[in-house]
């Protein structure tokens, strides 16, 4: 084989090999950012049809009170369970309605956790 045709395949085969070493790098030193999405509208919405349906004509004080002290500790589960969320993938929360536009694919391509919200707020 000629040894200008070596040496040209030899140079070809290194820069291609250094330009993979330097891409890769690349990469591992830019990471993705690790973030889901939870539709915190909708768990709101279902704990307020929920409250509205134990609401009655001619209810006492003390039980429009636990009513009222049942959404509030709703919020407070429903942040704590946003924490955890958070804890369990390494990751940002993101609302759902934070979303302004999206792919007309209509995917977003971050995931969605709003069930798994829901199942820590029923460990709860």
């Amino acid at each position: 084989m000629n040894l200008s045709l070596v040496r040209l395949l030899v140079t070809g085969f290194l820069s291609v090999l250094v330009s993979c070493a330097i891409g890769l790098m690349w990469v591992r030193s830019h990471p993705a950012p690790r973030m889901v999405r939870v539709d915190v509208g909708s768990l709101y919405e279902e704990q307020k049809k929920a409250l509205s349906a134990r609401l009655k004509p001619g209810m006492s004080e003390e039980e429009q009170k636990a009513i009222f002290k049942a959404a509030t500790d709703y919020g407070t589960r429903v942040d704590e369970a946003l924490s955890s969320a958070a804890r369990e993938c390494q990751c940002a929360v993101l609302n759902t309605a934070a979303i302004v536009r999206l792919p007309d694919t209509g995917e977003s391509g971050i995931p969605d956790a709003t069930d798994r919200i829901r199942q820590i707020l029923g460990q709860n």
